[in-house]
Parts: structure tokens; sequence; C-alpha cells
């Protein structure tokens, strides 16, 4: 079931000081930045691609 609500994010800090952020909804790196306080605008304008949610739902399907 695809879900229409608001994505989450999960934050990585990597060796070289930039930032990720990566949408918890469809598993993609959203933005990669040096200055952390530039994800948020990445993140506001992030929309899930359903077609990657769907083999998501599928992939976690076949995991049951």
């Amino acid at each position: 079931m695809l879900s229409n609500a608001t994505p989450s994010f999960s934050y990585r800090h990597n060796e070289d000081g930039s930032h990720d952020s990566i949408c918890m909804g469809c598993l993609v790196t959203v933005a990669s930045v040096m200055s952390e306080g530039l994800l948020a605008r990445h993140e506001a304008t992030h929309v899930c691609n359903p077609i990657r949610l769907h083999q998501i739902s599928q992939r976690d399907q076949r995991a049951l």
C-alpha cells in the first residue's frame, strides 16, 4: 500500500564532513551537502517516486 504521508528522514554524517538525508519512505538519498542546514530545503521538495515505493512494498511482501 502506498502512503501519502510526509516522509521522515534519517541523517548520516560522512567522513568527508558532508551530511546525507535519506528518505525513510523510498530509501533514496535526498541530498548530500556540506552544510547540514541545507538539508531541510531538499527534504521540503522531495516526493517519493511511486514506482520505487511499489518496488519496496513488493520486496517487503516477499520477505514475509
